[in-house]
């Protein structure tokens, strides 16, 4: 696909603009791309002014990578046109109005590090996270804080002239529900709406869009790819389709991201998850080399044999794999730089091995801390724009949502750990699975430990169930010899 060129099926959903729209866009299929060509055929051939066209993304660099396609598609960025977060459109909408404080006040959106002073004589530390994970699920239902502490944490931060990140949901719906004619107002302005990721919506984000959109709404995304809990059980897909039982549903099905094998891999294992809407995902690039799977018996020694395997991808980069003979000619004729590369996991604790064994070899990484939806809240950031650098990036499977990487392990792929004994949803970890998969575009490497060490335990677990959904056409198994003991390795990095 080039950059001018669009397939039959992104023609289709572009020119598909009157009435409610589901765009079924699997992993690689061009979803922003096509949102954004969609912008331009709505101004550039239905001569619709940009002032009535609102597009909603899930983060802050989905929107800025929109409003540089349309700079691209339109030679600027047209005035009027509302390009943003669900909590970025909330919060214009509220200061639009001076609600909730009212004219010429000042107030802002607390940070997740002020929010422990709100807290202090209120809910013990030990209790904190839980206790704002659970307010943060009641307020995503659009139920207020009526009593006990919760109700305390709200009046002390109204007090202090703050809302947090959920608040804006509850605040725009009060002001919607209180002033019926600025709802009105704003779905007479929007009469086109389009919304990117729409399978991470929430129920309070679904009821503020629905609120404000016209009958000509747009939604596009992958139900496969709803990994994000704090939806609470709540099925956006689902809800549109009950409450716009009109629309029409248009499938991008050709995936431009992944070598055939991964994408094949991928959709096997999808295969036996339920699925919302019609799936349809063919590979446009040619086959690859196989998915190669490794078994190894500690977190460490995979740790360790991880970096042996990005050394042979790299050619070898230090001193002492060459030396060793671990650097073995690669099956592919490319050559890779470190920030090619990524190494996925389900757990932030599982980093601390892998990031011994990269500093250990002397490799270049950067790693990503567990997001949270509070981070860098005056920039509506919900997930990190990315990694930047010539560096190996490692980051949770969550984190990973919305990048692609030429070369991906996938760490951890243990029963109890992927899928996660602790989550509620089984499915989720499916999905969660399917999404670090297609992360990959040329290689992908599965691995797991026999013993792992976490949370103050080691704890023996079989591989994961979802490798054996993978034909075995299309994967590799890997019986990698033991690594030299870490003291021996040591000694020997010291003669350089």
């Amino acid at each position: 696909m080039t950059q001018d060129r669009l397939d039959p099926d992104q023609q289709k959903a572009i020119e598909a603009t009157d009435g409610p729209v589901i765009i079924a866009a699997g992993p690689g299929t061009g979803k922003t791309r096509t949102l954004a060509h969609r912008v331009a055929y709505l101004i550039n051939e239905k001569r619709i002014p940009p002032d009535r066209i609102l597009a909603v993304t899930f983060t802050r660099s989905a929107a800025a990578e929109m409003s540089e396609r349309l700079q691209s598609l339109l030679g600027r960025m047209p005035e009027g046109l509302w390009v943003g977060t669900y909590h970025a459109v909330a919060l214009r909408i509220l200061r639009e109005h001076d609600y909730p404080f009212g004219p010429g006040v000042e107030w802002s959106l607390i940070r997740e590090e002020e929010k422990a002073a709100l807290l202090e004589g209120l809910v013990p530390r030990r209790e904190r996270s839980s206790f704002l994970d659970e307010l943060r699920r009641h307020k995503q239902r659009l139920t207020w804080p009526e009593t006990g502490p919760a109700a305390e944490y709200q009046r002390r931060l109204v007090a202090r002239r703050q809302l947090d990140f959920d608040d804006l949901f509850l605040y725009a719906m009060r002001l919607f529900n209180e002033r019926p004619e600025v709802a009105a107002a704003y779905r007479r302005r929007f009469v086109y709406v389009m919304v990117d990721e729409f399978q991470d919506t929430s129920f309070a984000q679904y009821h503020f869009l629905k609120t404000i959109a016209s009958s000509n709404v747009c939604v596009i995304g992958d139900p496969d790819q709803a990994i994000y809990g704090f939806a609470g059980g709540f099925h956006a897909f689902e809800a549109f389709k009950t409450d716009f039982p009109d629309h029409r549903l248009v499938s991008l099905s050709e995936n431009y991201r992944s070598q055939a094998t991964i994408v094949e891999a991928a959709t096997q294992v999808i295969a036996k998850s339920p699925a919302q809407l019609p799936r349809r995902l063919r590979a446009r690039l040619a086959q690859g080399l196989p998915i190669e799977i490794a078994r190894y018996g500690s977190d460490r020694q995979e740790a360790e044999m991880i970096v042996r395997k990005i050394e042979t991808v790299l050619g070898g980069s230090s001193h002492f794999t060459i030396d060793s003979g671990w650097a073995q000619a690669d099956a592919e004729a490319r050559a890779y730089g470190f920030g090619d590369i990524a190494i996925l996991y389900r757990l932030h604790a599982q980093a601390r091995s892998l990031i011994e064994a990269l500093t250990c070899a002397g490799l270049p990484y950067r790693c990503f801390g567990k997001p949270t939806l509070g981070e860098d809240v005056e920039n509506f950031i919900l997930e990190d724009p990315g990694p930047e650098g010539d560096a190996i990036s490692l980051m949770t499977l969550h984190r990973a949502k919305g990048l692609e990487f030429p070369v991906v392990f996938l760490a951890g792929c243990e029963e109890g750990l992927l899928p996660y004994e602790r989550s509620e949803d089984p499915d989720e970890e499916r999905r969660l699975f399917f999404v670090g998969m297609t992360r990959a575009k040329q290689r992908l490497f599965l691995s797991s430990a026999a013993n792992r060490f976490l949370y103050g335990e080691t704890r023996h677990a079989d591989p994961s169930p979802y490798l054996s959904d993978i034909q075995n056409e299309l994967r590799r198994l890997e019986e990698a010899p033991s690594p030299q003991r870490r003291t021996e390795r040591i000694a020997q990095q010291n003669l350089f």
